[in-house]
């Protein structure tokens, strides 16, 4: 089962044979140990239960123990990945990838999907940022500071189920990088990644609030023969012109719209 950035490899042996390819395109087996307690559940008079109560158990429990790896996996971030601003460009052009996983807390992925998606350009969680790809990633283990931006299936782990008299024992391996040659995951600023997309795409549209609350306004064709303000009556601004009579100014609050209702 794919867990997005890592996959998670499910194993009845304590010790596994991985092959993966190395930056230049060899061949490499590593031995994986696979003895590192991960979860562990106790179940009174475990040999009692039917063995389809038992298989349900067992599935249960596996499904738990992949939401302890990814809380491991976010340790495992919070340890190696290296502190850079976003986006550090200079960093990622060193390789051909242009798309990546971006980790964050749900409040803030919310501000910034919402920040991204003012303009109704998506609904999904891809933001396209210059170049790249950023699939928004959210979990709740992460602190509202926090941002990680990691290369999609960059790593991998083995898990296997132990089953004793009252437990059933959950062990995995180390995080494997399985992508050598992508960039090392990448710890950043929350905030700073919302304030970076939200003002990059602001100064793209040149739009402020008041004017994406303008363009909700149908611009209708001019009339031959309409008198046109040319001015603005209270400061003598340029005034743009939204139907037969209804202008607002460009340089200051002055409008004669008709309210919403």
């Amino acid at each position: 089962m794919t867990m997005f950035p890592f996959t998670i490899k499910v194993t009845n042996q304590s010790v596994e044979r991985l092959c993966r390819i190395t930056s230049q395109n060899r061949q490499q087996n590593l031995d994986v140990d696979v003895q590192m307690l991960l979860h562990q559940c106790e179940i009174h008079q475990l040999h009692a239960l039917s063995h389809s109560t038992r298989r349900h158990l067992r599935f249960e429990i596996l499904n738990e123990a992949r939401e302890h790896a990814y809380q491991a996996f976010l340790l495992f971030l919070r340890s190696i990945a290296e502190s850079e601003v976003f986006l550090p460009t200079d960093l990622l052009n060193r390789y051909p990838h242009r798309q990546y996983c971006l980790l964050m807390s749900p409040n803030r992925s919310r501000e910034l999907l919402d920040a991204y998606n003012i303009n109704g350009r998506h609904s999904q969680r891809l933001v396209t940022y210059i170049d790249y790809e950023l699939i928004v990633e959210a979990r709740p283990q992460l602190l509202d500071t926090e941002a990680y931006l990691v290369s999609p299936s960059k790593y991998t782990l083995f898990i296997r189920q132990v089953n004793e008299a009252n437990t059933i024992d959950v062990y995995r391996s180390d995080f494997i990088d399985l992508a050598v040659s992508t960039p090392p995951p990448l710890n950043l600023h929350a905030q700073d990644v919302i304030d970076t997309v939200q003002n990059s795409f602001e100064t793209e549209f040149d739009e402020s609030p008041r004017w994406r609350q303008l363009l909700m306004f149908p611009i209708s064709q001019e009339p031959e023969n309409s008198a046109k303000l040319s001015k603005c009556p209270e400061c003598d601004g340029q005034v743009q012109r939204i139907s037969e009579d209804s202008y607002f100014c460009l340089d200051c609050d002055w409008d004669n719209l008709q309210p919403l209702r």
